[in-house]
């Protein structure tokens, strides 16, 4: 297994955040996560996270900020995951998406359901329902910001 380096963007529409649904056969926790994906070699987080969001919802965004960066370290389906996680705050350049509740999302040639949570969705303790990665929500709610960039590490064991 080898590390991934993921760039991540928070989308904000009032109090709440466009996530990625995802769910895995054999577990009945459904897990959200802000759209983005992987960095390919040799591209910078912003750009991917561009690019990302234009492949996936086909959609552009204003000049995004970077807020976060996490080191990832998770199991999940009996593997390990490792990431490092580039948080971003980004806007929709087409303000009338902000007038959507669900977008239909493709990752390579697969589809996904996207949509709007408040983010005191995942504050509560429910098994069945995860925000990942847990720093945008830390982030937000228990860090206070130093020069743009909060590094702290989230291991799941």
């Amino acid at each position: 297994m080898k590390i991934r380096s993921v760039s991540l963007a928070i989308l904000r529409k009032e109090d709440r955040i466009l996530v990625q649904e995802i769910n895995f056969p054999d577990i009945s926790t459904t897990f959200y996560r802000p759209i983005g994906g992987t960095i390919e070699f040799g591209e910078n987080s912003k750009k991917t996270l561009i690019r990302e969001l234009k492949e996936e919802l086909d959609q552009e965004i204003e000049e995004p900020r970077l807020i976060s960066v996490i080191e990832n370290i998770f199991g999940i389906e009996d593997e390990l995951g490792h990431e490092i996680d580039f948080i971003y705050e980004a806007s929709f350049i087409d303000k009338s998406q902000y007038n959507q509740e669900e977008f239909v999302g493709i990752e390579g040639s697969i589809p996904y359901k996207a949509c709007w949570k408040p983010i005191t969705y995942f504050s509560t303790t429910m098994d069945d329902v995860k925000l990942v990665p847990d720093g945008p929500f830390i982030q937000r709610n228990t860090f206070e910001e130093k020069n743009g960039i909060i590094r702290y590490y989230i291991k799941k064991d």
